[in-house]
């Protein structure tokens, strides 16, 4: 299965350590305990911010602001199943 273009543009553009900053963030939302922990929401205001950010930074032609997304958070979920390290028992 190949890649979406946007998949394709964000790991051409984008170093591993800006990818492994936003899935820090990504994380700090995506997988909040409390829904409603006003730490969650920043960190939801800022993922979208930097998302956002470095999408207007790209020049023509790009993929919608959508997909750009979708590929930046597949990047992210896969930094994170890359690092994330299971307790012990």
């Amino acid at each position: 299965m190949q890649p979406s273009p946007a998949d394709a543009l964000v790991s051409e553009l984008f170093a591993k350590e800006q990818i492994a900053a936003l899935a820090a963030l990504y994380d700090r939302f995506a997988h909040a305990l409390d829904p409603f922990d006003p730490a969650r929401d920043a960190a939801e205001k800022v993922f979208e911010h930097d998302v956002a950010g470095w999408y207007d930074n790209l020049t023509p032609p790009k993929p919608t602001l959508q997909d750009f997304r979708k590929a930046i958070i597949l990047r992210c979920k896969r930094h994170l199943a890359a690092t994330s390290k299971p307790a012990g028992i």
